[in-house]
């Protein structure tokens, strides 16, 4: 029972991911955060990857196509940051794709996982390289500004959702990079993805064992933060749900953020939530006598 409970709590994140849909790669952005020119400014061509990746979701391949274009340009360019980090992003969005797959192919996801991981990496490292040569993750990401705080923070997810892939060791080996890494980008950017940082770092203190750091308490106070920065992303709650309540056994903590997260606009997190919710005797048992049974949401 507590193995189950465990690799429930260390799923959670990355079922999420499953929800999330990344944001338009833009072409480049200057170090003080201004808007890039659009190519007819600039006087550019239009750029073939930025063409494929908005016809994601109408043209099976054009995923595929935007991500090897992307790496494509990184290497041609003698400034790669850009292509790389929407690499990185087309990645992490394939990876998503598969989790939704009945027929996960673990594998897969674990080797697009570690390439989402070094583009994105490769990205931060061509903006700051006094970072990417510091031997400690906490002086590299200090070195790090806001400008590199989306691939830090893909290099991060993308490296726990192939420790995930791999199994509980991999994880728990890794865990003071992410948690470190995480904590970075929570300074630097802590609405990015939906209160992604703190969701992630609450996934981790929950997903992990006591002996290497698990605390369900600080798991509970990350995700609430997140919740609270971010109360419209289904994500938070679903993470709060499956990774503490279940562990906790918090049935009633379970069905309340489960009921909201239902409710979502995003049909693929409600109908992840709706699902979870349906399977609450499994996770809890019956419910005691008096004891309200959860109803579907209405939507």
């Amino acid at each position: 029972m507590k193995r189950a409970l465990l690799a429930a709590a260390l799923g959670a994140a990355a079922a999420c991911h499953s929800g999330t849909r990344p944001a338009p790669p833009a072409a480049a952005t200057a170090r003080d955060g201004g808007t890039p020119a659009s190519p007819a400014d600039a006087g550019a061509r239009p750029d073939p990857a930025q063409a494929a990746w908005e016809q994601r979701d109408s043209d099976p391949a054009a995923l595929d196509r935007a991500i090897s274009l992307w790496e494509e340009q990184a290497l041609a360019n003698p400034q790669p940051a850009a292509p790389l980090l929407g690499a990185a992003r087309g990645r992490r969005l394939r990876i998503a794709r598969a989790e939704q797959r009945p027929d996960l192919d673990a594998a897969a996801v674990a080797a697009d996982a570690q390439a989402c991981a070094a583009d994105a990496r490769r990205s931060w490292a061509a903006e700051y390289p006094a970072a990417a040569a510091a031997t400690d993750v906490a002086e590299a990401g200090a070195l790090i500004g806001a400008q590199g705080a989306e691939a830090l923070y893909l290099e991060s997810v993308c490296t726990a959702e192939w420790a995930r892939m791999q199994g509980f060791t991999p994880l728990i080996e890794r865990r003071g990079q992410l948690m470190a890494s995480f904590a970075r980008v929570a300074q630097l950017a802590p609405d990015l993805d939906g209160a992604g940082p703190d969701r992630e770092i609450g996934a981790l203190y929950a997903g992990l064992p006591a002996y290497a750091g698990g605390d369900l308490d600080k798991a509970r106070k990350h995700l609430d933060a997140a919740i609270a920065r971010a109360p419209q992303d289904a994500r938070n709650r679903i993470v709060l749900a499956r990774a503490v309540a279940v562990k906790a056994q918090d049935r009633a903590l379970f069905e309340e953020q489960l009921r909201t997260a239902g409710a979502s606009p995003d049909a693929a997190l409600a109908a992840q939530a709706q699902s979870l919710l349906s399977r609450v005797n499994d996770l809890f048992g019956p419910p005691e006598a008096g004891q309200e049974v959860p109803k579907a949401p209405q939507r």
